[in-house]
């Protein structure tokens, strides 16, 4: 049966306010848990888990009636003493809570899962027996002089917003059923098949993030408009001031007037960039409120009691971004609690509390955001490190003996690495930190590592706040012209050619008391030799992390802001290149990757 537009609009509202009440309520249940006094967060949990149960009987979504009325429940009855909150019963409202995301992705899918809900259903039950009651009756803790008196079981929502109100009347109550009859058949999605029973809901239901729309804010909508009016006004301008140039307006009044246009134009499209760019933003919290739930879960399953801290959850950075560091946290929390946090007895005769801390926190530097996840364990010991890494033959004693303690944590990142004496669920098969870097790297960003033996360690991300506009050095090698983002230049100079010198097969040039690699762009780009004769050259200076080098090149063009372009799939892995972006004359220009240029030098002074 096909829906109308009507009825999909229906549909699309439930799901978008569905879909945004349940991604907030795992943050709230895993606070409850800390702070079961907290009368205001439990009554809105109960109002979320109430809403969606009154706008999926209004829909006809019997399922979900049927979960989400049990949650209810017990959900009713911890916020009015009745039952004391423990983990127990936390566990249990969250794999309901899990259930119902999995039930709701099925909808927002379009197909209808006959899912298995008795193991969970019979899970919730206990809690609502009388046996129950006198187990765990309490003098009530939530003060509810002021909220409504819990709605009846079958009772329909009057809308999505309002359902978790106070209850309607008779009248409106029975109204709300025929409603729902008549509108139940109608709006079901995509009339399809009902499959085989699932005998368990997917995990979690992480399909419900879609990152597919942003909300914006009004005032954002506004300055926008505002600067389109802007940009109108000057293109009328320069059509004008085109026909006056055609009908023989003096050139010299001609060149006055476009420089004048050129500047307020430059000023009007950079404020419409910067607008559109914060459009695309997003707080940070749309990644970081689903690990106080993973923290939880981690914990347990290990065995150790761990503290939580976010910090700077409301920090903006490109939905781009935020895509893709989910996963690259997820090793990182999970790393912290396997391998960083002491067990409570190990961390109490240590001298610590028995509960382990993580701060996962955020904050803008400049035109970047730094990420960090700091725990108090034990720490990393380089000397383990190394000693694993020599046993897995991933690297030699002579390389070991060149390593400095950065260089030795470093090896944390290549592939096959794992301290881990055995393998489990969590971690220890040599695969996760690999990862990480590769993700990060594939974001223009960098990892660092700060280390305390016995005290903690710290992983810093530092990632651009958008990926689709930089700032750049504008470099020319023989007659080619390159961009190198101007994030990772440390400095330029000019150089006499004479002063570089070979040791090892590597070109270096002594600076200050360091001696600097060298890397000419014109042979790892393959670019025609023309300037033979030239007796200096330029060195523009990189780096990621500690690591430095420096891109011998013919001149220095300048910065610019510049849009990056992908190269396409077939071009994509090219090493050294990140990208490419067009030039005001229309030429194209490569953006040069730092991080893989200081990779690949790294591995051919290794083969040497």
């Amino acid at each position: 049966m096909a829906i109308d537009c009507e009825d999909q609009e229906l549909l699309d509202g439930f799901l978008a306010e569905t879909t945004e009440l349940l991604e907030k309520l795992d943050d709230d249940l895993i606070s409850l848990e800390k702070s079961p006094e907290d009368a205001e967060l439990m009554n809105r949990i109960f109002r979320s888990i109430h809403t969606v149960k009154g706008a999926s009987s209004f829909l006809g979504f019997d399922m979900l009636v049927k979960v989400t009325h049990k949650t209810e429940d017990v959900l009713n009855r911890l916020r009015k003493g009745e039952l004391k909150l423990n983990p127990e019963i936390m566990d249990v409202v969250l794999e309901a809570v899990d259930l119902v995301k999995t039930l709701v992705a099925d909808i927002k899918g379009g197909d209808i899962v006959e899912r298995d809900l008795e193991g969970t259903i019979s899970k919730l039950i206990p809690f609502l027996s009388e046996n129950a009651v006198e187990a765990t009756v309490l003098a009530p803790v939530f003060t509810t002089a002021k909220e409504p008196s819990p709605p009846p079981p079958a009772e329909p929502a009057q809308a999505f917003a309002g359902a978790a109100e106070a209850p309607p009347s008779k009248e409106a109550a029975a109204a709300d059923r025929a409603l729902a009859k008549a509108a139940a058949p109608a709006v079901q999605p995509k009339a399809q098949p009902i499959k085989e029973p699932a005998k368990s809901p997917a995990k979690g239901g992480e399909e419900l993030a879609d990152n597919s729309t942003v909300r914006v804010d009004v005032k954002r909508l506004d300055d926008l408009m505002n600067q389109v009016g802007e940009l109108v006004l000057e293109r009328n301008r320069m059509i004008q001031l085109h026909s006056d140039y055609q009908t023989g307006l003096d050139p010299a009044g001609f060149s006055d007037d476009f420089g004048k246009l050129s500047k307020r134009l430059n000023f009007v499209t950079s404020e419409l960039q910067m607008q559109v760019l914060k459009m695309r933003m997003l707080p940070v919290e749309k990644v970081f409120k689903k690990f106080p739930r993973i923290v939880r879960n981690l914990a347990r399953d290990l065995g150790k009691e761990v503290d939580l801290v976010i910090i700077g959850e409301e920090t903006e950075l490109d939905r781009s971004v935020v895509d893709e560091i989910g996963d690259p946290l997820i090793h990182l929390i999970r790393n912290a609690l396997d391998h960083g946090l002491e067990t409570p007895d190990q961390r109490l005769c240590a001298g610590k509390n028995r509960t382990g801390t993580v701060v996962l926190s955020a904050a803008h530097e400049g035109n970047q955001i730094v990420i960090s996840i700091k725990d108090d364990g034990r720490g990393i010991d380089p000397e383990k490190v190394s000693r694993k890494a020599i046993e897995k033959g991933l690297i030699t004693e002579e390389q070991l003996a060149s390593m400095g303690t950065r260089e030795i944590l470093d090896l944390l990142f290549l592939p096959g690495f794992s301290t881990k004496e055995q393998a489990t669920d969590l971690s220890g098969r040599g695969v996760g930190m690999d990862v990480v870097r590769t993700n990060i790297r594939k974001l223009n960003g960098i990892i660092e590592i700060k280390n305390d033996v016995g005290r903690g360690s710290e992983f810093i991300l530092k990632l651009p706040l958008t990926l689709a506009i930089i700032q750049s050095l504008l470099v020319e090698v023989e007659r080619e012209v390159y961009s190198i983002p101007l994030a990772s230049v440390i400095e330029t100079m000019r150089v006499s050619k004479s002063e570089f010198h070979m040791i090892g097969g590597q070109e270096v040039l002594k600076l200050r008391d360091s001696v600097l690699p060298l890397l000419r762009l014109q042979q790892t780009f393959g670019c025609q030799e023309v300037y033979r004769e030239r007796d200096t050259c330029y060195v523009v200076i990189v780096g990621v992390a500690e690591k430095r080098i420096g891109l011998i090149v013919t001149r220095l063009l300048g910065q610019q802001e510049v849009a990056i372009k992908s190269l396409g799939k077939f071009l994509s892995n090219l090493p050294g290149i990140g990208g490419s972006t067009i030039m005001g004359d229309g030429r194209v220009a490569l953006i040069v990757d730092p991080m893989g240029l200081i990779g690949g030098s790294e591995a051919a002074g290794a083969r040497k």
